[in-house]
């Protein structure tokens, strides 16, 4: 037993010596093989030139974005078009530039366009009314309309005093300057989409009826009762075409007959209608 023991011990020794000399063996050979020098590489510092390439490329570019085209920048000038419901008396900001400094009556602030519209109808004269549109951020829609330009507040007074416009005891005219409603418009005027500002009357005459000639009347009646009985005559006259073909049983033609009748001998004939039919046709 105690044999059997010294056996494994020494059994142990050898295989870790040899363990041993494996890894001696291995770093030898590792030591041998690796000759290659570690080399440092350094990053070089950009040159004068290089960096100034950099804004350069930046510089030549237009566009700075994909969706320059396809989304327009905001156009903070854009004035209003509504061509189809305003009056050829109604202006725009081109009227308030040109006369800014000019003075007006104001006589009634609407802030639906159709009763300002009404009014103007039923107005017999309506040279010097004109009217806009006021809006914005803190400013409700309204519709103003004035009355006549004046060089000053004075002239504006006077006209005021000479108005003869007949307006509800409501409603209470004053002079304005017309720079005051700058910031408010934003429209284009009829003046300057062309609108026709000339309101034209029709004037309807009476005209007396034409008299009836009973000669051309009668006369035309005889020509349509002619022709009606052209019509029933030429129908009277008609003849109908019947074609009997008689095949045998293989299905060739044996026997072919034709017959015409008119309408009138075919209401004249045997009361007794009947069809000829072939059985092998």
């Amino acid at each position: 037993m105690a044999r059997l023991k010294a056996h494994i011990q020494i059994q142990q020794y050898i295989w870790l010596v040899f363990a041993g000399l494996c890894l001696f063996g291995a770093l030898v050979f590792w030591a041998i093989t690796d000759t290659k020098d570690l080399v440092e590489i350094e990053k070089k510092p950009e040159t004068e030139i290089e960096l100034q390439i950099q804004p350069e490329k930046v510089a030549s570019m237009h566009h700075l974005g994909a969706l320059s085209d396809e989304v327009q920048p905001l156009d903070m000038t854009t004035r209003v078009v509504v061509t189809a419901q305003h009056d050829s008396e109604f202006r725009g900001t081109k009227f308030i530039a040109d006369n800014k400094n000019t003075y007006s009556i104001e006589l009634f602030r609407v802030s639906d366009e159709t009763i300002l519209k009404n009014f103007l109808k039923k107005q017999p004269q309506r040279k010097g009314l004109i009217y806009l549109r006021l809006s914005g951020e803190d400013h409700p829609e309204q519709y103003v309309l004035l009355y006549g330009t004046y060089r000053g507040e004075a002239e504006a007074k006077q006209a005021l005093a000479d108005l003869k416009l007949v307006l509800p005891e409501s409603v209470k005219p004053m002079p304005v300057q017309l720079e005051k409603y700058q910031p408010l418009v934003n429209d284009l005027g009829s003046d300057e989409l062309n609108v026709n500002a000339k309101l034209y009357a029709v004037k309807l005459k009476t005209v007396p009826v034409p008299r009836v000639d009973e000669a051309q009347l009668a006369a035309a009646r005889a020509r349509a009762q002619a022709q009606q009985a052209a019509q029933a005559e030429t129908a009277k006259n008609a003849t109908t075409t019947t074609t009997v073909t008689r095949r045998d049983a293989d299905g060739n033609v044996v026997d072919v007959k034709k017959s015409q009748s008119s309408a009138e001998a075919s209401r004249q004939s045997a009361p007794a209608e009947h069809e000829v039919s072939d059985p092998f046709n």
